[in-house]
């Protein structure tokens, strides 16, 4: 996985690593990494059930456009042009909130030609194809990554409004994993308009960014 693909991907696994409240089950891992350019994200709306034994499931994906620089721990600077999805389901417990499972699906391409940007007016995206890999997670463990098959994805962002200038910083220790990000650019409000597999993908937000991004996290397991 390159740089800028696994940077993305530990935002969706920071879900799964919420729910691991035991050291036992904690990697050793580092990782550090930055992007640099414009990005385009849609979000659908969270969608939650009842599931009728007293636990909920909320669900939700999105899709993500970037083109600009990206570089992670031990890799080169490199420039990229890629598209991403990723869909989960989150399950809870309704009084409580405590988490029962988290199911995540998540997959990211070179989209080479296929992203058109005009700056933080416009950024189109043409017919592209996304294999993607599931991940179950329980208060236990989680599984082995599994092929979670394909999506078509294609859309267009439209910005609107003013664009404004932001900074924000995220932290979260859980006493088994750090992880800090924080992210400073312009960013515009987007409508977007685009399919999944040829069905409506209704965004309830979406925006276009010229934005650098920075994330590291570290995990410590047992000592021996």
């Amino acid at each position: 996985m390159s740089s800028h693909r696994r940077l993305l991907a530990v935002a969706v696994a920071l879900g799964a690593v919420i729910l691991l409240t035991s050291p036992t089950l904690a990697a050793k891992w580092d990782f550090t990494g930055s992007q640099s350019g414009v990005s385009g994200s849609a979000q659908s709306e969270f969608v939650c059930i009842d599931n009728g034994d007293g636990t909920e499931t909320c669900s939700s994906s999105a899709i993500f456009v970037f083109v600009g620089r990206s570089k992670s721990t031990g890799t080169p600077m490199e420039h990229v042009e890629d598209v991403c999805y990723g869909d989960f389901s989150d399950t809870f417990v309704t009084d409580t909130g405590e988490p029962v499972e988290f199911t995540s699906r998540f997959g990211c391409v070179d989209a080479g030609d296929a992203i058109t940007v005009d700056d933080l007016s416009t950024i189109s995206l043409e017919p592209t194809e996304i294999p993607l890999t599931e991940v179950v997670c329980d208060l236990e463990s989680c599984s082995d990554e599994v092929p979670g098959g394909t999506v078509v994805v294609e859309g267009e962002w439209t910005g609107f409004g003013p664009i404004t200038k932001q900074k924000s910083r995220f932290h979260f220790d859980d006493g088994i994993c750090i992880s800090m990000d924080s992210q400073r650019g312009t960013f515009r409000q987007a409508d977007f308009t685009g399919t999944v597999n040829s069905e409506p993908f209704v965004a309830e937000f979406a925006e276009i960014s010229d934005s650098t991004f920075t994330f590291r996290t570290g995990c410590v397991g047992d000592e021996e």
